[in-house]
């Protein structure tokens, strides 16, 4: 068995929230689980990506990382999910076993 571990550095950050918040909208309004905050953010994605880039300005690049890494663990089987998908459509023959994030 192969041990897959993904190392990034050099995140841009406001690319990832482009693309992180949108779908994080469109979750909450499939779910009707974010209540007003999550209503609101859902009807107005770009609205939603605005705020994103605005409290990533305000934060460390410590707290970035912090953040990036709950995220992967907490949304761990869906990386998965996604990442054996990826690898299927592209005809790629491996088994992605785990992903996994901790600070370096």
């Amino acid at each position: 068995m192969i041990e897959l571990k993904i190392l990034v550095d050099n995140i841009d950050y406001d690319s990832l929230a482009d693309v992180l918040v949108p779908l994080v909208a469109e979750k909450m309004k499939e779910g009707d689980k974010g209540g007003i905050l999550g209503g609101i953010l859902a009807k107005n994605p770009d609205t939603a990506a605005a705020m994103a880039h605005t409290l990533l300005k305000t934060m460390s690049q410590e707290k970035k990382d912090e953040l990036l890494i709950q995220l992967a663990g907490k949304y761990r089987d869906k990386l998965l999910e996604k990442g054996r998908g990826l690898l299927e459509s592209r005809g790629i023959g491996m088994e992605l076993c785990d992903i996994s994030a901790k600070k370096r």
